[in-house]
Protein backbone atom coordinates (compact mmCIF):
# COMPACT_ATOMS: atom_id res chain seq x y z
CA UNK A 1 0.00 0.00 0.00
CA UNK A 2 3.03 2.16 0.77
CA UNK A 3 4.71 1.89 -2.73
CA UNK A 4 0.92 3.34 -4.19
CA UNK A 5 0.79 6.25 -2.78
CA UNK A 6 4.39 6.48 -3.19
CA UNK A 7 3.85 6.35 -7.07
CA UNK A 8 0.81 8.38 -6.70
CA UNK A 9 2.20 11.29 -5.12
CA UNK A 10 5.26 10.77 -7.69
CA UNK A 11 3.14 10.39 -10.54
CA UNK A 12 1.54 13.63 -9.79
CA UNK A 13 4.75 15.36 -8.68
CA UNK A 14 5.87 14.96 -12.47
CA UNK A 15 2.25 15.54 -14.39
CA UNK A 16 2.67 18.99 -12.34
CA UNK A 17 5.86 19.78 -13.62
CA UNK A 18 4.91 18.95 -17.41
CA UNK A 19 1.88 21.10 -16.41
CA UNK A 20 4.27 23.93 -15.40
CA UNK A 21 6.65 23.72 -18.03
CA UNK A 22 3.87 24.66 -20.77
CA UNK A 23 3.23 27.56 -22.03
CA UNK A 24 -0.77 28.02 -21.24
CA UNK A 25 -0.28 27.19 -17.87
CA UNK A 26 -2.08 29.44 -15.47
CA UNK A 27 -0.37 29.20 -12.04
CA UNK A 28 3.03 31.00 -12.48
CA UNK A 29 3.51 33.85 -14.14
CA UNK A 30 5.93 32.45 -16.50
CA UNK A 31 6.33 29.14 -17.12
CA UNK A 32 9.46 26.95 -16.06
CA UNK A 33 12.25 26.01 -18.71
CA UNK A 34 10.82 23.71 -20.60
CA UNK A 35 13.40 21.16 -21.22
CA UNK A 36 14.65 21.03 -17.54
CA UNK A 37 10.73 21.08 -16.02
CA UNK A 38 9.40 18.27 -18.45
CA UNK A 39 12.59 16.03 -18.10
CA UNK A 40 12.44 16.40 -14.40
CA UNK A 41 8.83 15.43 -14.54
CA UNK A 42 9.71 12.00 -17.21
CA UNK A 43 12.50 10.94 -14.02
CA UNK A 44 9.61 11.56 -11.44
CA UNK A 45 6.92 9.65 -13.61
CA UNK A 46 9.75 6.64 -14.31
CA UNK A 47 10.24 6.75 -10.29
CA UNK A 48 6.39 6.14 -10.16
CA UNK A 49 6.63 3.50 -12.64
CA UNK A 50 9.13 1.67 -10.94
CA UNK A 51 7.48 1.27 -7.52
CA UNK A 52 4.34 0.10 -9.19
CA UNK A 53 6.09 -3.07 -10.54
CA UNK A 54 4.99 -4.55 -7.35
CA UNK A 55 2.31 -5.43 -9.56
CA UNK A 56 2.74 -6.74 -13.27
CA UNK A 57 4.46 -4.82 -15.34
CA UNK A 58 1.42 -4.34 -17.63
CA UNK A 59 -0.43 -3.12 -14.53
CA UNK A 60 1.77 -1.04 -13.63
CA UNK A 61 1.68 0.58 -16.84
CA UNK A 62 -2.30 1.25 -17.61
CA UNK A 63 -2.03 2.82 -13.33
CA UNK A 64 0.00 4.99 -14.54
CA UNK A 65 -1.26 6.62 -17.52
CA UNK A 66 -4.95 6.04 -15.87
CA UNK A 67 -3.69 8.28 -13.28
CA UNK A 68 -1.61 10.81 -15.96
CA UNK A 69 -4.45 11.26 -17.33
CA UNK A 70 -6.67 12.19 -14.57
CA UNK A 71 -3.69 14.41 -13.62
CA UNK A 72 -3.62 16.30 -16.55
CA UNK A 73 -7.17 16.29 -16.55
CA UNK A 74 -8.07 17.85 -13.51
CA UNK A 75 -5.19 19.77 -12.67
CA UNK A 76 -5.46 22.35 -15.21
CA UNK A 77 -9.80 22.21 -13.82
CA UNK A 78 -8.99 22.86 -10.26
CA UNK A 79 -6.38 25.60 -11.03
CA UNK A 80 -9.09 27.56 -13.15
CA UNK A 81 -11.03 26.93 -10.32
CA UNK A 82 -9.33 28.24 -8.21
CA UNK A 83 -8.40 31.50 -9.96
CA UNK A 84 -11.96 32.47 -11.33
CA UNK A 85 -12.48 32.95 -7.72
CA UNK A 86 -9.92 35.50 -7.14
CA UNK A 87 -10.79 37.39 -9.13
CA UNK A 88 -13.48 40.32 -8.50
Amino acid sequence: MLFLIMASLLAFAGSVLVYLASSQQRLLCRPLPGRAARWAGAALEGAALLLLQCRSPATAVFMLVTFLMAAWSFTPLFIALIFSRRTP
